[in-house]
């Protein structure tokens, strides 16, 4: 057993854009990975949680970017689990460059949900061993941020079969990929992006109506927020600097 998962690998042309650096909607897929390669690896992936008729579902994720990954370049991903407590797990992410180099580092909160009733369950109580450690990268626990108050509209769009997983509702990384589309359309983000944080709120479907909205900006930061319009439930929120 191994309380770390580390991935590396070459960062293909087709994760990158125009300037030559990941995509960020990329970089949120390749923590996705590592987290889902490590718990199959230790015995709490999705085959286990299903057996015991649950799954996994991220519920918010921090990403603090000091560079983003360059094209043809190796990029080295360490993730490990900071355990649970009641009804969210916690795992972190480093991300380096070939030289060692810390560049991206990350903090996620997880849920586990009854397959049947959809309800949360406590991790605690389900006899699974999240290899835990104690090592975080963060100074201060990372709050899920909440939704901001709409001022604009920017698009409304429906949402295609692409952008569904194998569960049949939408990736969480198209979340984040809707959302940086929508806020460069408004020229609402700086150039070069440190933070990133976005908080899942509910299940998208293809075909579902969603409209991405403008929030008032605070001090944290420009703000999106997506509304799904076809169960009127807010889906997503986003916050960057």
């Amino acid at each position: 057993m191994n309380d770390t998962m580390n991935v590396s690998s070459v960062v293909p042309a087709y994760e990158t854009g125009p300037n030559d650096r990941m995509h960020y909607h990329w970089l949120m897929w390749r923590l996705q990975e590592a987290a889902t390669m490590h718990a199959n690896r230790e015995g709490f992936g999705a085959e286990q949680l299903d057996a015991k008729n649950c799954f996994w579902i991220l519920t918010s994720m921090c990403i603090e970017i000091k560079e983003l990954p360059k094209r043809n370049d190796l990029f080295s991903l360490t993730t490990w689990s900071r355990g649970a407590k009641k009804l969210r797990a916690l795992r972190e992410f480093e991300g380096c460059d070939e030289s060692g180099n810390t560049i991206v580092r990350a903090s996620s909160e997880w849920m586990i949900l009854d397959s049947e009733t959809g309800k949360p369950l406590n991790i605690e109580s389900l006899g699974i061993d999240l290899l835990p450690k104690t090592k975080s990268l963060f100074a201060e626990k990372i709050k899920r941020i909440r939704p901001g108050k709409p001022v604009d509209e920017i698009r409304t769009f429906r949402v295609p079969y692409s952008s569904l997983d194998a569960s049949g509702h939408v990736n969480n990384t198209e979340y984040l990929r809707w959302g940086m589309d929508a806020l460069r359309m408004q020229a609402s983000v700086p150039e070069n992006i440190s933070s990133i944080r976005i908080a899942f709120l509910s299940e998208v479907f293809e075909g579902n109506t969603i409209r991405l909205m403008n929030c008032e900006k605070t001090p944290q930061g420009f703000e999106l927020l997506g509304h799904n319009e076809s169960n009127n439930k807010n889906s997503f929120a986003l916050q960057v600097q």
